[in-house]
């Protein structure tokens, strides 16, 4: 059975991710690896590159290769939706009252966006478990920085939830425990649901951190912006205990720059330059023959990926 390998490509906007995705997403076919390519972001670039349109529903392009794109509005109705189930679930009593406006006024509170995209992500790792490759095309900097500290938040909270609700019971004594068969279990379902809430985010905050299961990459050209940013990428991953694998210069111009931003700022981790194409790289033909006229450029970045 196929060890799911998530390779996730970040930058900022306009650096070319989308379009690294892409190219890497072809390599790893044509090598008769399964490959599922997530877009997470608006733009909707993959749709753009691929012209084909893209949805939440994966759209086979090739025998081993799957594309599709995360509707982040409907996920996360999906999370609301599941979450005032439990909610309801947890507390009887509520259900009473009518939730669903409140609910509906959440999907606008902050950090909604990158719990959609987590639960996304949680579930394309158990539908497509048995693939090789699942590549994410991440959304802009700050989204997906939100994204990856979603584990860590999300526990330092829950820890304390816990807390309180082990000494709300302590001290109105009111934790109440059955025996069967020489074991005991807890009957309470707010905090079994704690439990199961943190049993999430750690198996989420291990994929993450580990270099096993997640390989993040980040993209970036040769201007000041561009490797400013990708700097402020690697400080704030490395602050989670995430690190990346390598970084992708996408080369934007036939010439490049005298300066070398990246061997003064950058140079803690292996680069590869993708060259510059005078072609615009829209369209499976396109794709296809760029990675055949750079083709050592593409062993490079698999090798620094281990893949």
């Amino acid at each position: 059975m196929a060890r799911l390998q998530t390779l996730f490509f970040l930058g900022k906007g306009g650096t070319g991710k989308s379009t690294t995705s892409a190219l890497l997403s072809l390599v790893l076919m044509e090598q008769g690896k399964k490959v599922l390519l997530a877009s997470f972001d608006d733009a909707h670039n993959q749709s753009d590159i691929f012209e084909t349109r893209f949805s939440d529903k994966a759209c086979t392009l090739a025998p081993c290769l799957e594309v599709l794109q995360i509707d982040r509005n409907k996920e996360i109705k999906r999370y609301l939706k599941k979450t005032a189930q439990n909610v309801k679930s947890s507390y009887a009593y509520l259900t009473a009252f009518n939730l669903d406006n409140y609910f509906d006024i959440l999907k606008f509170s902050p950090g909604m966006e990158e719990y959609a995209l987590v639960t996304a992500f949680m579930g394309l790792q158990t539908k497509y478990k048995n693939y090789d490759y699942l590549i994410i095309d991440m959304p802009p900097t700050a989204l997906s920085l939100r994204f990856f500290n979603l584990p860590t938040l999300s526990l330092t909270w829950i820890d304390q939830l816990e807390k309180l609700r082990l000494d709300i019971y302590e001290r109105k004594q009111i934790i109440s425990k059955i025996k069967f068969a020489g074991k005991e279990f807890e009957r309470d379902k707010v905090l079994s649901r704690i439990r199961e809430i943190k049993s999430d985010y750690l198996i989420l905050k291990d994929i993450f951190e580990d270099p096993q299961k997640s390989t993040l990459l980040a993209v970036f050209n040769q201007d000041v912006l561009s490797v400013a940013e990708t700097g402020r990428i690697i400080e704030q991953l490395n602050s989670l205990n995430i690190h990346l694998k390598g970084l992708i210069c996408n080369d934007r111009m036939e010439e490049a720059p005298n300066d070398h931003p990246i061997e003064n700022q950058l140079s803690a981790l292996p680069v590869q330059k993708i060259p510059y194409s005078s072609s615009s790289l829209i369209g499976m033909d396109a794709l296809k023959q760029h990675i055949a006229s750079c083709h050592m450029t593409f062993d490079k970045i698999l090798n620094i990926l281990c893949l």
